[in-house]
């Protein structure tokens, strides 16, 4: 059997960059726009997305142009440092 990895500290900080981001983005942002905002690699923020599907949601915008954007928003509005470990 297999041992769970835990997050790297650098992971967490990483991880509260982008859950502090999108508190303040109720809408949610796209990967590229999370990555931007919190000065990080694009596949680093898309990896850490990815890696907690606790935390985040996906759903898909379409544009006035028919183009699907895949938004990220968090699932819980309510995550905090203290209670960050139920969701990893």
């Amino acid at each position: 059997m297999d041992a769970i990895k835990r997050p790297s500290k650098k992971e967490l900080v990483n991880l509260f960059k982008i859950i502090t981001i999108l508190k303040g983005t109720p809408g949610g942002l796209w990967v590229r726009e999370i990555a931007r905002q919190t000065k990080m690699h694009m596949e680093t923020a898309r990896r850490i997305v990815n890696k907690y599907p606790k935390i985040f949601e996906e759903y898909a915008d379409f544009t006035n142009y028919n183009i699907n954007l895949k938004i990220i928003r968090l699932k819980d509005k309510n995550i905090t440092a203290k209670n960050l470990a139920l969701f990893i």
